[in-house]
């Protein structure tokens, strides 16, 4: 049997467990996110993808999914912002949002800047076979 000190301990443990679920976590829901994100493209990539027979377009198809979904992932991330006057530290909460829409967003030009790329090499490919140099 559990002696007197030994539940006002376990009280103690449980009040600082529900005080702490109370407070917002930036990192843990951006992190979320980030995993929605992942899964959001490869199941893009499966259902719209998979079929192309042709190198280019599979490869595009593939960016324009990642794409997609860091744009979805970017917004949720700018959705966010409301939830830290519930963190702990709002201001660090606002910063640490602020730098994880900054890397979405670099993210995301550096996926329009390969799509781009493709899109060139592509264009050689098809005027080569074409005849033309």
């Amino acid at each position: 049997m559990a002696t007197q000190k030994q539940i006002e301990l376990m009280e103690q443990l449980v009040d600082i467990a529900v005080l702490n679920e109370q407070f917002f976590s930036p990192s843990m829901a951006t992190a979320k996110i980030k995993g929605e994100a992942n899964v959001g493209w490869t199941d893009c990539y499966e259902r719209r993808c998979q079929n192309n027979t042709d190198k280019f377009s599979r490869e595009l198809c593939k960016e324009y999914c990642k794409r997609d979904s860091a744009q979805d992932a970017l917004g949720k991330v700018r959705g966010l912002t409301g939830y830290c006057n519930k963190a702990k530290n709002p201001r660090g909460c606002a910063d640490s949002i602020r730098s994880t829409a900054d890397a979405w967003n670099n993210r995301i030009t550096r996926i329009d800047r390969r799509i781009a790329e493709l899109k060139r090499e592509q264009d050689k490919y098809k005027a080569k076979l074409a005849g033309r140099k």
